[in-house]
């Protein structure tokens, strides 16, 4: 099924398959029952996304993990491609991997691809074997299992601990284990990237779940959910859950929402131990603008404000709420906004100026002259009189 894909590469050497019969416990939501399935909206951007940002890490980790070598799993693989000729992830990554950028490094490039179904992974290990996707530096492991128990164990016998490793975690609903999330953040330079439907995360809300609750979050802190108000439920989960990845050795995290026409929400969570990560990832995120019909949102805004993602002319009026609302504080330096734009936002370092001078053009903030975004101090403009 699918279209017929062009012979892009060589296969690489060390393919294993472990076992068929053990990856993430919990509850899968609407799982399409077919080998291959039409790619819906979401995904698309989605893989756009993951697409762009994988050609940044592995040019940059393979030119300095020589020594090691580097990792990539995808924990929920798929059969690599959809009916309507889209990639799936795995093809994605691999392509990443042997393009010219890469290959030309002394670094050994583990690709690890995990797949419940035995139909799928056949459908995916064939694909990969007829396209020819992999070089002489690649060592390619696929395992039939559920990630849950076999992730950590693959890891190791892949010999990956140790390098840096990329995790995508597309669990179509399913509970990801907080264990697993905190073992991969105590291996160096790792990154995490989770993606769940957001009915999904937001059924904690009710407490009907606690055990999977529990099994997700790694405490039962996260049950003061239950004394909140409706509208903060939300914002408080997904806060928690940023919180939690920093405990687990992912001091840098982002999260935002695809909201596609129909009302459809995808939740996306980045976990990194380099604030460039975020940069990286904000840039990828902010590149797929070509797919139609998809808007952003911060999960963590009460208000619950979308956007389009259009890098020509942003929509900032969710970044300028948030300047005002840090202002409120007390006057910040130019750069110290750009930082918490980088870092606690959707939004990009480049997307604070526009920002500023679209609130000191309507006399909300006023800014100071100065030779460096250092020296450039913004503040909340007096309340005028009369």
């Amino acid at each position: 099924m699918g279209r017929s894909h062009p012979q892009v590469g060589r296969e690489g050497a060390g393919r294993q398959d472990v076992g068929r019969n053990a990856c993430c416990l919990g509850r899968v939501m609407a799982l399409p029952s077919e080998v291959l399935w039409n790619r819906d909206p979401h995904t698309e951007a989605k893989h756009a996304m993951l697409a762009e940002y994988l050609k940044a890490w592995f040019p940059i980790m393979a030119s300095s993990w020589a020594s090691t070598g580097i990792t990539y799993v995808d924990a929920f693989a798929g059969p690599g491609e959809y009916t309507d000729g889209g990639w799936g992830s795995p093809v994605i990554a691999l392509r990443a991997a042997t393009a010219p950028g890469v290959s030309g490094h002394e670094t050994e490039l583990r690709m690890v691809f995990i797949e419940e179904r035995a139909d799928r992974l056949d459908h995916l290990t064939g694909l990969i074997e007829r396209c020819q996707l992999s070089s002489h530096r690649t060592k390619l492991t696929t395992v039939n299992a559920r990630c849950q128990e076999s992730l950590l164990p693959v890891l190791e016998a892949a010999g990956a601990w140790g390098g840096p490793m990329f995790v995508n975690l597309d669990g179509w609903g399913v509970d990801t284990p907080y264990a697993i999330v905190e073992r991969v953040g105590k291996n160096r330079s790792s990154e995490v990237l989770v993606t769940v439907q957001t009915q999904w995360f937001t059924r904690f809300a009710s407490l009907d779940d606690v055990t999977a609750g529990d099994l997700v979050f790694g405490s039962t802190d996260w049950r003061a959910v239950a004394d909140l108000p409706t509208e903060s439920k939300k914002s408080f989960l997904v806060s928690h859950y940023l919180a939690r990845l920093a405990d687990a050795g992912f001091p840098h995290t982002l999260t935002f929402e695809m909201v596609d026409e129909g009302g459809h929400e995808l939740l996306l969570v980045f976990g990194t131990t380099s604030s460039l990560g975020v940069d990286k990832m904000k840039n990828a995120m902010w590149s797929v603008d070509k797919v139609n019909g998809q808007r952003f949102r911060d999960p963590r805004d009460v208000n619950q404000l979308s956007f389009e993602v259009v890098n020509n002319n942003p929509d900032l009026t969710l970044l300028r709420r948030q300047i005002m609302d840090l202002l409120d504080g007390g006057e910040r330096s130019l750069a110290a906004l750009k930082d918490h734009a980088l870092l606690q936002t959707v939004f990009k370092k480049t997307h604070v100026d526009p920002a500023v001078r679209q609130l000191a053009d309507e006399g909300r903030v006023e800014r100071t002259s100065a030779k460096s975004h250092e020296g450039v101090v913004v503040r909340l403009a007096p309340v005028a009189l009369f």
